[in-house]
């Protein structure tokens, strides 16, 4: 008796979690917005463990996960459906993924607090904001992106935070803590390791800053990804540990701006790092993409063995050629230029990307000379595309969103492989089933 097919082992997930109260005709709805091609999880309503009352943090005690996948390049998500019958003025904090690690995906609420979320055993687990996080602040996390170990019978969580200095109204660099929180600890409180940060001291302050953009773990170690400046490198299990060590981007790529203007950078979303089938990865779109002419240039480069260095990976690619491309003409794409690039965790030389077409639209207010205030952004269209660096050529695409929005020009998917142990599970369970199913026949 033949088992259905795997699901993805690799998916592009919306990092916004979808909180709601559970209703059927909108489940069948999202199955009907995602066809044939997903594969909605089997969640159950579990309790959330690991805070005797999760709702003073925003959290809700009973949940149902959902994770809705599609194969990439369609975006998968996640629903947390609650009860029918959870109190009406309850509502959930907002939460985002803010990383995952194997079956794990960790969520980030609005307060920062925690959901850790455990694909292949369905738990739930709350956990409280990192300690000194209060108004006026007396350390700051360097990021929004927590990141996850996972070992054989436990997992750890870590991020790192900074004092801050009242007087001079700025970070203490390089003097920072790493925190780490276990799920072996019966106490499920956070521990504090002070550090000394290998940074360059041209970003530990006061208008330079190292700031985390992504997170990733692998074979044991934590990377902190500053997308202007480098990797922080985390041996966390080490022994001693944590130990850290710099890792800076390859040589011409770096970039410094004053951090009050940082998060206005286009550049942030023209690059990305990944860890590919055991090496890590770096892709940027290089030159003026504002002007989108032939000098934007597509780059990677390839972490060696020993974290050392970098070495150029693929031939660099002009976008001009990508949009020139017949594959690109064949399918009728916009000619815009690819923005918010997504690795394949599982696949070399394979790359997501966003296509958005976007009018400027002339405010309506104007001031008392009778000129106008401004413009808005109008979006058109937007696409994700599947596209073999190597080769030059576009897979496959589809349009994210039944209307066109602006939320797609910010890295709002996540690259995952969260789905193949979500898949191995599936799996497990239907085998078994499979199984005693034969056994009953066979017993007629």
């Amino acid at each position: 008796m033949a088992l259905p097919d795997p699901l993805a082992d690799f998916v592009l997930i919306e990092r916004a979690v979808r909180f709601g109260p559970e209703d059927v005709r909108k489940e069948e709805e999202r199955k009907e917005e995602y066809a044939a091609a997903a594969a909605i999880g089997a969640g159950r309503w579990t309790s959330v463990a690991g805070a005797s009352r999760p709702t003073l943090l925003g959290i809700n005690p009973v949940m149902k996960p959902i994770p809705v996948l599609a194969d990439p390049p369609r975006p998968s998500c996640l629903y947390m459906l609650l009860p029918a019958d959870a109190p009406f003025h309850f509502r959930p904090s907002p939460a985002e993924i803010a990383t995952t690690h194997k079956g794990i995906l960790l969520l980030r609420t609005i307060l920062n607090n925690y959901i850790l979320y455990d694909v292949t055993t369905n738990e739930l687990t709350a956990i409280t904001a990192l300690p000194g996080l209060r108004d006026p602040p007396i350390s700051v996390p360097l990021g929004s992106y927590t990141a996850v170990l996972v070992g054989d019978d436990d997992y750890v969580l870590a991020d790192i935070v900074a004092p801050y200095n009242e007087d001079l109204s700025d970070l203490a660099l390089p003097q920072a803590n790493v925190f780490t929180w276990s799920k072996s600890n019966a106490g499920g409180e956070w521990v504090q390791s002070p550090v000394s940060l290998p940074l360059p001291a041209a970003i530990c302050g006061p208008e330079h800053h190292f700031h985390i953009d992504m997170t990733f773990s692998f074979e044991g170690r934590i990377f902190w990804v500053d997308l202007l400046q480098g990797i922080l490198l985390c041996h966390l299990l080490d022994e001693g540990g944590p130990n850290l060590d710099f890792i800076p981007l390859p040589l011409g790529y770096t970039a410094r701006v004053h951090r009050h203007r940082r998060h206005t950078l286009r550049v942030l979303c023209e690059r990305s790092i990944a860890c590919v089938s055991g090496v890590v990865k770096f892709a940027a779109f290089v030159g003026d993409s504002e002007t989108f002419n032939g000098d934007v240039l597509l780059k990677t480069w390839a972490l060696s063995p020993d974290f050392s260095h970098w070495t150029e990976d693929t031939k660099a690619l002009s976008v001009s050629d990508i949009v020139a491309s017949e594959s690109f003409n064949q399918m009728g794409l916009p000619r815009a230029m690819p923005v918010c690039p997504v690795l394949s965790m599982t696949e070399d030389g394979i790359m997501y990307a966003l296509l958005n077409v976007i009018d400027m639209e002339p405010l309506e207010q104007l001031n008392e000379f009778g000129q106008c205030l401004g413009n808005r952004l109008l979006p058109k269209a937007n696409y994700i595309i599947r596209f073999d660096i190597r080769r030059n050529k576009i897979l496959s695409y589809t349009t994210p969103s039944k209307d066109a929005q602006l939320r797609w020009m910010q890295p709002t998917l996540l690259g995952t492989d969260f789905s193949a142990y979500l898949a191995r599970e599936l799996r497990t369970k239907q085998q078994v089933q499979v199984e005693v199913l034969e056994h009953l026949l066979t017993s007629l």
